[in-house]
This record gives C-alpha cells, structure tokens and sequence, in this order.
C-alpha cells in the first residue's frame, strides 16, 4: 500500500488558509472567541426551545391529565 501524499489540501483547509494567512495571534484568538459566542447563542436559544416543547407536550398533558384523574 502507498501512502497518500501529505503535502494534499482539502479545498476546505485552503479556503481556511488563505482566509487566515495575515491574521494575527490576536487576531485569531479573537475570530476564534467570537465564533463560540455565535454557537453558544445558538445552543442557547435550543436549550430555551427544547425546555419550552417539553413543559408543553409533556408536563402540561401530565398535570392536565391529574386534574381530569381527581375530578
């Protein structure tokens, strides 16, 4: 078997070097947080969206379904 060439890019890795070839330690750290806070945001709001659908297609029906039980 033969190896692959190592010295082969992706054309996704050459697209992300070029776009980051004059950036800076700083600069990089920075993109970089930035980009957590993006996906922190996102998983935020599906945190929030998931805890609403199950108050309202589990706990509700539950609770409601008690009430109906007792009277």
């Amino acid at each position: 078997m033969e190896k692959a060439n190592i010295t082969e890019v992706s054309k996704r890795k050459q697209k992300f070097n070029e776009k980051y070839k004059d950036f800076s330690d700083t600069e990089l750290l920075k993109e970089y947080v930035y980009n957590q806070e993006l996906t922190y945001d996102k998983l935020e709001k599906i945190r929030a969206n998931t805890s609403n659908l199950v108050w309202f297609l589990i706990v509700i029906p539950i609770i409601f379904a008690v009430f109906v039980a007792i009277f």
